[in-house]
């Protein structure tokens, strides 16, 4: 699908899909954000009972949900990320959302066990056993770096900012060897892609640096995607084998959920929330 068929869908296209599907579809219906994540359930769900539903974003999904209220129609389930809801004290808005453990389900990927088992797979051990002694937990490199952009993108999203954060260059900012973030290269960086050069003061980077608080968990601070595009980094370079010079924040992704299997995903809450809303709502099936 292209952009502009993307950009073309939205709620009230969402909710009316949904609704003539029902004809001939009469059990659930599971609403997700965008295509990864219909790639990971498709795994997960019974494909007679539960039909999945794109809705290419969470706020045209939110819109969805709240036109399917009136009339009410039932057996349709949404998973959304967590996104920063969870740090500003919001729970999901209905009893028929689901929302991910962690930000998103990236993040809920990484980490897992599927985290080690990519390594296993794709670095190469030598380095990334030198890596550990110089510099510590391979996760907790990662979630540094993550969480910067994290706060950054948090930041835009309560400022009203719009900054562009997908085809950033990380290694503008991110020392490739090390995994140690510059945060005023990463203002600067960000501000330059998103064409905000007002953006790139001291008070701008005080700012910033003023909504880092310790309490905060930072697998809902950090985004999955910049997290994924930090580890392909790391596996280009710092951990890197000698063929992995292609290798992006998409294929990671599409490796830790083919490292990720059914008894990880029964540990989690959000396997837990979906089981609740099943036996709530019978006779809907979303799980195999």
């Amino acid at each position: 699908m292209s952009n502009a068929m993307r950009d073309a869908i939205d709620g009230a296209y969402i909710a009316n899909s949904i609704r003539m599907l029902r004809s001939h579809h009469r059990g659930s219906f599971l609403v997700v954000e965008g295509e990864s994540d219909k790639r990971f359930f498709d795994w997960f769900i019974d494909k007679g009972a539960c039909k999945i539903v794109v809705a290419y974003g969470r706020d045209k999904a939110l819109d969805a949900l709240q036109r399917l209220q009136t009339p009410p129609l039932g057996g349709v389930l949404f998973v959304l990320d967590a996104d920063f809801d969870i740090l500003e004290g919001r729970s999901p808005p209905s009893v028929s959302v689901v929302f991910t453990d962690t930000h998103d389900l990236e993040t809920m990927l990484l980490a897992s066990p599927a985290f080690e088992k990519l390594l296993l797979q794709v670095a190469k051990e030598e380095k990334v056993d030198k890596f550990r002694e110089q510099h510590g937990d391979l996760r907790a490199c990662l979630l540094r770096c993550g969480k910067e952009l994290g706060y950054l993108l948090w930041l835009s999203r309560k400022d009203g900012l719009n900054l562009k954060f997908e085809g950033l260059t990380l290694g503008d900012f991110i020392n490739e060897k090390t995994l140690l973030l510059n945060p005023a290269e990463m203002v600067k960086a960000v501000a330059n892609h998103s064409q905000r050069l007002d953006l790139k003061g001291e008070a701008f980077l005080a700012r910033l640096t003023a909504m880092h608080d310790d309490a905060h968990d930072p697998w809902h601070v950090c985004c999955g995607h910049h997290l994924t595009e930090i580890l392909a980094l790391a596996l280009r370079k710092a951990w890197a084998t000698n063929d992995r010079g292609k290798l992006d924040g998409s294929m990671v992704e599409r490796m830790l959920m083919l490292a990720y299997d059914e008894g990880l995903f029964a540990t989690t809450q959000i396997y837990a929330s979906i089981r609740t809303w099943e036996a709530l709502h019978p006779p809907f099936i979303v799980l195999r």
